[in-house]
């Protein structure tokens, strides 16, 4: 199987720079790595690619430039892949702001947020279709609405869980992204962190690239 992965940034090149270190350390290489950078939104950058024909593989990873992957993530997505499902990824996200300290879980039990969703080439023309018809920035919620063959997990241990959802990276321009979990005043149900003990908990040694990003 051959594995395209995408990844849309812009102006971000400290966050960036941490994508290309996961990437790295991935077990399973993607056979095409695509950077859409630009200041269009992020789903505008997605369609382009597939209605250009940028997309070369069989199967579409996504892999976002402000997230943490753990070196599994692309293997894992290729595994279930191969097991026939259209679309894949993992659920029950959890979030932390590094700017502001806080951390979150989400209870997104019935889709994953794109950061950690895969399909196969088959789906583009519907993700596509998605993106034309449904006007808003989340069109995680949407594609997992269709109905076509997919595998959403639940990861229940940090253990089992690839993908962190990483918020508060401010680029160059000043922007962040779409969600809540970015903003500055903490969101009701969040957990204050100053010291980032509860990334250290999550990722490990990693936690400490984030320190950076902390507001003056």
């Amino acid at each position: 199987m051959k594995l395209t992965a995408i990844t849309c940034t812009y102006q971000r090149p400290a966050a960036l720079e941490l994508c290309r270190r996961y990437m790295a350390r991935q077990t399973r290489k993607p056979d095409q790595w695509l950077i859409l950078d630009g200041p269009e939104p992020m789903q505008q950058k997605i369609l382009a690619a597939i209605e250009g024909g940028k997309i070369e593989g069989d199967a579409v990873v996504f892999f976002e430039d402000d997230d943490h992957y753990k070196p599994g993530w692309i293997a894992w997505c290729e595994k279930h892949i191969a097991r026939g499902y259209d679309l894949v990824g993992e659920g029950m996200a959890v979030y932390y702001n590094v700017r502001y300290r806080w951390w979150s879980e989400c209870s997104n039990g019935h889709h994953a947020a794109l950061c950690q969703t895969a399909c196969n080439r088959d789906f583009l023309e519907t993700f596509a279709n998605c993106i034309r018809s449904f006007d808003s920035a989340f069109i995680d919620t949407r594609i997992w609405q269709v109905e076509c063959s997919k595998y959403l997990f639940m990861p229940r241990t940090p253990e089992e869980r690839q993908v962190h959802g990483i918020k508060g990276i401010v680029g160059a321009n000043g922007a962040t992204g779409y969600s809540s979990e970015h903003r500055d005043a903490m969101p009701r149900g969040v957990h204050a962190d100053p010291s980032l003990m509860q990334l250290f908990r999550w990722i490990g040694d990693d936690a400490s690239n984030y320190s950076q990003f902390k507001a003056k």
